[in-house]
């Protein structure tokens, strides 16, 4: 153990649990024990799981250090530890340590929560050790909720114990005889101190929380007309400046920010007009496409066949099969098995049963035309031709994948020179000593209007850092010229948006 963090209380046997509800928790999936490499950050001999492991030592082992998402853990209220896709125990996530470029969980095991010895709620195939998402699960009752009146009551305490620190006091040494100080040595007195500057300690405990928090409006947002804002505000402005330049040097949380990159994209450039005008002209050209050269006529290649059909649904009804053409032979399933030997044996009794008039179908109705080739060579002619007439289309519907594939691409590069930019700005803020953490997420966020609840300085990071970065509409031509080009096609077949 750390001596920054003390050790982890486990939950009694008596733990008394809240009604199931839904939480954001963090999966933290370990593999076999094996030595920790060293120095390990927490002080640890061994990482990883190992039966007989006891609940303080199983959460040594699980809370860290990870490569994690730092903004998105700490929304997080519960840590579920795996060990081969069964839940081995579960913990609280009550506060992020950072480790240089990793992250630590601080709070305690919960060792007889139900979730013990059940399937990984947030399986996935990633092999990843970390995931997170929500869960329906209970809560212990005993966990602290740090209420407001349990906080002023710590914050008090501290403060309290500030007002009785003493600080050291300096005597000269080796005074001349003349009384003169100058170049006198001077060292600590050992029998005599003074009282600490308390409220040096005070405004500086102030402008650190200020600092954490994000700004001095973020920071007063609560009641920023009160009198007691107006109070606090004037007390923090004559320390960290009106403008607040100073106040960055006093924070000690790290930086933490995450570029909702969709949101960004969305709301704030205009790329996704050019996409939809690239998937427009896409749906355009494949239906040229599909008209230029027409599909292959059955007639000359193949007999067909109809039926009847009555109603739809459950009590549709069908006859036999009739050919179209009284030369043609008698239907039989023998005879459309050979033509069409699917090796799928789903796939095939799926469409077996549809043509004895035994499935409907998704649509509710039974199909009620079929055909059989009148002969081999015939057959082998009309596979040819459809062929040729695939070939041709294949590449166009591809482009409908393609793009939004290269979508993607560039939005993430967008995302990144974000980041850049925005870690660029950050550690230009003056005195700001702390680690910036900057984690692009290229999916959606979790509620609408993510990035105004930013706190006032990373608003102010992620907005200088948007006016710098060409957006993506900025990149030459348009998104299905782009992609025209990437794949060797000529640009004039995007028809020429403008």
């Amino acid at each position: 153990m750390t001596e920054s963090q003390p050790p982890p209380q486990a939950s009694s046997a008596a733990d008394r649990w809240t009604a199931p509800q839904v939480v954001q928790a963090v999966r933290i999936r370990l593999v076999d024990e094996r030595p920790a490499p060293q120095p390990d950050p927490l002080g640890r001999a061994h990482i990883g799981y190992v039966a007989g492991l006891g609940p303080a030592e199983l959460w040594d082992r699980a809370r860290g250090v990870w490569k994690a998402k730092l903004a998105t853990l700490a929304e997080c209220t519960l840590a579920v530890i795996v060990y081969n896709d069964t839940v081995v125990g579960v913990g609280t996530v009550e506060a992020i340590a950072p480790r240089e470029d990793r992250v630590a969980i601080d709070g305690r095991i919960l060792a007889h929560h139900p979730l013990v010895g059940q399937p990984d709620p947030l399986h996935n195939t990633s092999r990843n050790p970390i995931t997170y998402g929500p869960i329906t699960t209970v809560l212990p009752t005993s966990t602290p909720a740090r209420p407001y009146a349990s906080v002023l009551r710590e914050a008090i305490a501290v403060l309290t114990e500030a007002g009785r620190l003493r600080r050291d006091v300096l005597r000269p040494v080796d005074v001349p005889a003349d009384g003169s100080l100058r170049d006198v040595r001077w060292e600590v007195d050992p029998t005599r101190s003074e009282q600490a500057d308390w409220a040096e300690f005070v405004t500086l405990a102030l402008a650190g929380a200020t600092a954490n928090l994000g700004g001095i409006e973020t920071a007063l947002a609560g009641r920023s007309g009160s009198w007691e804002a107006a109070g606090v505000r004037s007390l923090l402005e004559s320390t960290v400046g009106p403008d607040g330049n100073d106040l960055w040097r006093h924070r000690v949380e790290p930086l933490a920010i995450t570029l909702y990159v969709e949101d960004l994209v969305n709301d704030r450039t205009r790329m996704w007009e050019g996409y939809d005008a690239a998937e427009r002209e896409i749906r355009q050209m494949i239906e040229e496409t599909e008209a230029a050269p027409p599909p292959v006529d059955l007639e000359p290649y193949m007999w067909i066949y109809r039926r009847t059909v009555d109603g739809a649904g459950d009590t549709a009804t069908v006859g036999p099969w009739e050919p179209v053409d009284p030369a043609a032979p008698e239907w039989s399933i023998e005879d459309w098995r050979a033509f069409d030997p699917d090796p799928n044996p789903e796939t095939r009794g799926y469409f077996e049963r549809m043509l004895l008039g035994q499935e409907i179908g998704v649509t509710g109705v039974p199909i009620d035309k079929t055909w059989l080739p009148k002969s081999p060579e015939l057959a082998a002619e009309y596979d040819r031709l459809e062929r040729e007439r695939e070939d041709l289309l294949t590449p166009v519907y591809a482009l409908e994948e393609q793009i939004e594939e290269q979508r993607l691409r560039e939005i993430a590069a967008y995302g990144e020179a974000v980041k850049e930019r925005v870690e660029t700005a950050a550690r230009a803020l003056p005195g700001l000593a702390v680690p910036v953490l900057v984690d692009v997420d290229l999916t959606w966020s979790s509620h609408l209007n993510r990035h105004t609840d930013m706190p006032y300085v990373v608003e102010r990071l992620v907005e200088q850092a948007l006016m710098d970065t060409p957006a993506p509409e900025d990149l030459p031509g348009t998104p299905l010229s782009r992609l025209l080009e990437a794949s060797g096609r000529p640009a004039g077949a995007a028809g020429d948006q403008d």
